[in-house]
């Protein structure tokens, strides 16, 4: 069952602190800034949800479902111990094609290290829920039949070998996803699906992106109800997402 009023789900991707150079695309967020935004979720009254709970349906109103895609395999030196000693739950999606490989599908940044067989049977022992987030991070938009077998059918498959339980939740690659897709993930047997911003019911929840230009202040704006409209709205005025930025400020890389 899903809940009838979504609890807040963010999407983030790693964890660690890394310059513009080996991060161009903002994806890495650092420990301490990480540390600083779970702790003002859970200074505000914010419950953080495990899978389970999120799936039942039956959540308090002020709740997050705490994501991170791709499997970097930070999220197991850094980013565990955070969510241990925090008592934060999370879900894990990684791409069961390339476990203990390098993120090689982002030319700009080629090298990442992803999570191995070990790292993801050590999240599972550490009570993380670790999901599907496809086989090697191809899009599944306009995919034929053979790609979404690949990476739905084959990839959950994998992965439950894995884990020794079968995946509820499925990440689309990139965000994106058509009715095709969603039909596919849906017959797959996942219960849930989520998306970046482009919703469309149950197989594409939408999730607010937290990434490494996020202020303490920008942070807190993406916890408020509405920001994903409010955010739909400013990217339909030209100029007004970046002078927004410009009044909230951007967090300072190395």
């Amino acid at each position: 069952m899903i809940p009838r009023r979504r609890p807040l789900v963010l999407m983030y991707h790693g964890v660690g602190d890394r310059g513009a150079r080996s991060d161009p695309f903002h994806l890495f967020v650092a420990q301490d800034r990480l540390r600083r935004q779970l702790t003002t979720l859970l200074d505000h009254g914010w419950t953080p949800l495990p899978l389970d709970a999120y799936l039942s349906g039956d959540t308090p109103p002020r709740s997050v479902l705490l994501t991170f895609d791709d499997g970097y395999r930070a999220i197991v030196d850094e980013g565990l111990p955070l969510l241990h000693e925090l008592g934060v739950p999370a879900t894990v999606f990684v791409l069961t094609g390339l476990i203990g490989d390098r993120s090689r599908w982002m030319l700009s940044m080629p090298d990442e290290p992803l999570v191995s067989a070990e790292d993801i049977r050590e999240m599972v022992r550490a009570g993380l829920d670790v999901e599907c987030h496809g086989w090697d991070h191809s899009t599944l938009v306009a995919a034929d039949e053979r790609t979404l077998q690949h990476n739905v059918t084959e990839a959950a498959r994998a992965l439950a070998a894995l884990t020794g339980r079968r995946p509820r939740a499925f990440a689309y690659p990139y965000g994106e996803h058509d009715e095709k897709a969603r039909r596919a993930v849906a017959e797959a047997g996942f219960e849930v699906a989520f998306s970046t911003h482009t919703a469309a019911g149950p197989y594409a929840v939408p999730r607010v992106d937290v990434n490494s230009t996020d202020t303490d202040a920008t942070f807190r704006l993406k916890t408020v109800r509405g920001y994903r409209m409010l955010r739909r709205g400013a990217g339909q005025v030209p100029g007004l997402r970046p002078a927004l930025h410009s009044v909230l400020g951007r967090a300072p890389r190395s």
